[in-house]
């Protein structure tokens, strides 16, 4: 879809963001979160995360990680991030929680959130929460988490990780018995060209049909490079070698 506007360009590629719709405080540091009205105390607790599935009679969870990690967070508006403190990310119902070590758990709404880092075991996370219907007309309603794989003077690259409910149908075995429901997770990725966003898929051959005129640049890249774009970081790594090609 095209962009009639340049702004959303400038938007993304310059890290820009909207302005805090209230004339709350923010904190200076992250125990100061509680004292934000907008913070509402309630979210899973480390027992509840414990026995989700007993609770839910499902497999899996809707998180991101299936307890709070430490990570920081970053108001809309605001150039640095928070001090550590523990969240925890609902990729099916898009939600943030975050956990104080005072003890306090509340839901930070995602209309206030800039970004959030996410300290994982292995790797450090970031996403954005962005709406992409209201910048770019695609994509989902609302605001979801997007990682950046690539930012640069060319071409923005997101991914979406979603995860959703797959519900199981009665079945007949020695009685009526019902298999637990399942979270399942996929992934969605989003490149923006300046003019028009696309979603793609992790492969050459669909990529190369959505940018046909640089097909054969990107099938040099992959092979000069071994990327494996199945892997996430080399995905964004390609549209990166893509533009030091220009």
């Amino acid at each position: 879809m095209k962009i009639n506007h340049a702004f959303f360009l400038v938007l993304f590629l310059c890290c820009c963001s909207f302005p805090l719709l209230a004339q709350e405080d923010l904190p200076n540091s992250a125990e100061g979160i509680t004292k934000l009205s907008f913070v509402r105390p309630e979210g899973p607790t480390l027992n509840d995360l414990s026995n989700y599935g007993k609770i839910n009679r499902t497999e899996g969870t809707p998180y991101l990680y299936d307890t709070y990690t430490p990570g920081r967070i970053r108001f809309e508006g605001q150039p640095n991030f928070s001090e550590m403190l523990d969240v925890l990310l609902d990729l099916d119902d898009n939600q943030l929680y975050v956990k104080l070590s005072t003890g306090f758990i509340g839901e930070f709404p995602l209309e206030y959130l800039d970004a959030v880092q996410v300290y994982g075991e292995k790797d450090t996370l970031t996403f954005d929460a962005l709406n992409l219907q209201e910048l770019f007309g695609e994509g989902d309603y609302g605001r979801r988490f997007y990682r950046v794989l690539h930012r640069g003077d060319r071409y923005l690259v997101l991914h979406q990780p979603i995860k959703y409910l797959r519900k199981e149908d009665y079945v007949e075995n020695l009685g009526m018995v019902r298999r637990p429901d399942k979270y399942m997770q996929r992934n969605q990725y989003w490149v923006f060209d300046g003019a028009s966003i696309y979603e793609i898929k992790s492969n050459l051959r669909q990529i190369s049909k959505v940018f046909p005129r640089k097909a054969a640049t990107m099938k040099r890249l992959v092979r000069t490079h071994d990327l494996n774009l199945n892997n996430q970081d080399d995905l964004g790594r390609l549209f990166a070698l893509l533009e030091e090609e220009n």
